[in-house]
């Protein structure tokens, strides 16, 4: 399921919540503590990417730290909205799912 997200003014499609895409669906518990490694991870890879498609442009031309707060609170959004996916194959894999 791909819900719309809304990041400052930019619509995002997003997939999922990670949860529900780790296993839920077949009735198997998820660590909690899993499900937040690997979200967390997946928060700090999008802001990475985020800060790279940032680079050159007039968003990061000021302050270097509120810039880099802005990128990563950009991928912690995305993150927490569902993200990319790579945060339930994580925790498929790290369960032993995959």
């Amino acid at each position: 399921m791909i819900t719309p997200v809304s990041i400052a003014g930019a619509a995002v499609a997003a997939p999922a919540p990670v949860a529900a895409a780790a296993g839920q669906a077949t009735g198997s518990k998820t660590d909690p503590k899993i499900v937040e490694a690997a979200k967390d991870f997946e928060g700090l890879f999008v802001s990475m990417l985020v800060s790279e498609m940032f680079k050159g442009t007039p968003l990061t031309q000021g302050n270097s730290i509120y810039s880099g707060m802005m990128t990563q609170q950009f991928g912690d959004a995305l993150a927490d909205s569902g993200g990319f996916g790579l945060a339930a194959m994580l925790t498929k894999q790290m369960e032993g799912q995959a």
